[in-house]
């Protein structure tokens, strides 16, 4: 495999400044386009970003609701079975249940009764949380309306009416491509979730509210996996849906990320973020909780180790277990166990003696990596052990692995310049935005086409 001249680097800065979106993408721009920072009644949001129901986890809708600092981050209520949930569970499985984003939810649910932050709603702002069923001349105490009434039944009436709208999208008054008068404005829809919101809202005003909280909430100028230093200041943050997290110590930001990645901003582009919990341990950490549980840090993720005897199995060492509280794990997901069964639960490199390829095992499957890019960028410094291919075939394969959030590519073969964010490719959409964001044209990295193309398309960074 040959490697990207340095003159290459320098050639790909001088035609990036002169694409259009369209040479970018391929495809018609209002797919992808994003909101600007001037209201648009014609296009509010993207079918992506309605329909991006794995845009936030079910702890990511945790810790967003406690960096806003509302009521609902400590709130339960009847889910619509009648069941008892947190409101961020009743937020997730609606999202997940109907295939809507949870940024989408959220964003009403603030938009309708200001549920996000408020501190101290009311029960009519619990009740009718997105406002489903109340028009504007209806009575809330009238019995009809009871059927609609309660946070958990509001939250699904408003995720089940969105998936109606956009498979039965000719059964509703506000179409796409179709002219409307509204409060004396010609509204055209260009994607269909604008024709849902106005379906849902036939307000101009009220759709603006809810594009200005949208902007506010998940518009960022940084997309996930960007790590970001304020000139003059020490901290080193790690942005993940729209939450930046502080990386607590020089070792955890070594054993974890990528120093020359680190963008220089303005505080005030910090604090466009609202605080998440600290990222305090390093990578592959083995922590005991109480009542004596051992648990092994993998990245965000925390993969209890089920027994004692699998402990010493797999080789681990006592005397490197830290005692931690349970609140010293918040905002970190839990994953799959280690189990007796589990092979290479830390993950290893594997080459296959005869072909040269190269895998990434864990935990009994083997990841195909595609470039030897994506190799030095994330894994440079594990061990590469060679195998035959019969040991090989003992595992089942996975998805090939992607570039780590936060890597800036592009394929040797096309402009397109990328910054992988949450899993996804996100076209950057000139030279000048690169250098805007504080990007480093040494930091971008040229591969195959194959290796680009294993990453799903995201929004716009413009």
């Amino acid at each position: 495999m040959t490697f990207a001249r340095d003159d290459k680097v320098v050639r790909m800065k001088k035609i990036i400044t002169t694409i259009t979106i369209l040479t970018f993408l391929g495809i018609s721009v209002p797919t992808f386009i994003n909101a600007t920072s001037i209201f648009d009644q014609n296009y509010i949001i993207s079918d992506t970003e309605l329909t991006d129901f794995t845009s936030l986890t079910l702890v990511d809708v945790q810790n967003f609701l406690n960096a806003k600092d509302g009521s609902l981050a400590n709130k339960s209520f009847n889910n619509y079975k009648g069941e008892i949930k947190t409101a961020v569970q009743i937020i997730f499985d609606a999202s997940q249940d109907y295939l809507i984003s949870p940024k989408f939810i959220i964003t009403i649910l603030q938009k309708e009764q200001s549920l996000i932050e408020n501190q101290n709603p009311s029960q009519h702002n619990y009740d009718w949380a997105t406002g489903y069923g109340l028009c504007d001349g209806c009575n809330a105490s009238d019995p009809d309306l009871a059927i609609f009434k309660g946070f958990g039944k509001q939250v699904d009436y408003l995720s089940k009416i969105m998936r109606k709208y956009l498979e039965n999208a000719k059964d509703y008054n506000f179409q796409v491509g179709q002219t409307y008068e509204v409060d004396l404005y010609l509204v055209t829809p260009i994607s269909q979730a604008t024709a849902n919101l106005y379906n849902y809202t036939p307000h101009v005003k009220g759709n603006k509210s809810f594009w200005q909280i949208w902007q506010d909430y998940w518009e960022y100028t940084y997309p996930d996996g960007s790590l970001l230093q304020a000139v003059n200041d020490r901290d080193v943050w790690y942005i993940r849906h729209g939450v930046r997290k502080k990386i607590s110590s020089y070792s955890v930001l070594l054993s974890r990320f990528d120093l020359n990645k680190i963008i220089k901003v303005t505080a005030n582009d910090l604090e466009k973020y609202p605080i998440g919990p600290e990222i305090k341990f390093t990578n592959y950490s083995l922590l005991r909780v109480p009542p004596g549980h051992v648990y092994l840090l993998v990245d965000d993720s925390l993969r209890h180790i089920k027994s004692p005897e699998v402990f010493r199995t797999i080789g681990f060492n006592w005397e490197e277990v830290s005692d931690v509280l349970a609140e010293d794990l918040t905002g970190l997901d839990y994953g799959l166990p280690i189990t007796m069964s589990s092979v290479y639960p830390t993950g290893a490199l594997l080459q296959d003696n005869q072909s040269g390829g190269i895998y990434y095992v864990e935990d009994g499957i083997k990841h195909p990596i595609y470039s030897r890019e994506i190799w030095q960028a994330d894994y440079a410094h594990k061990k590469l052990t060679a195998v035959s291919f019969d040991e090989l075939e003992k595992y089942q394969t996975g998805d090939p692995v992607k570039f780590s959030d936060g890597q800036l590519i592009k394929s040797y073969d096309k402009p397109d310049v990328y910054v992988i964010s949450d899993g996804k490719r996100r076209p950057i959409i000139s030279g000048e935005v690169f250098e805007s964001l504080g990007y480093q044209w040494e930091n971008l990295i040229v591969t195959s086409q194959q290796a680009v193309d294993i990453h799903p398309l995201g929004e716009l960074v413009e």
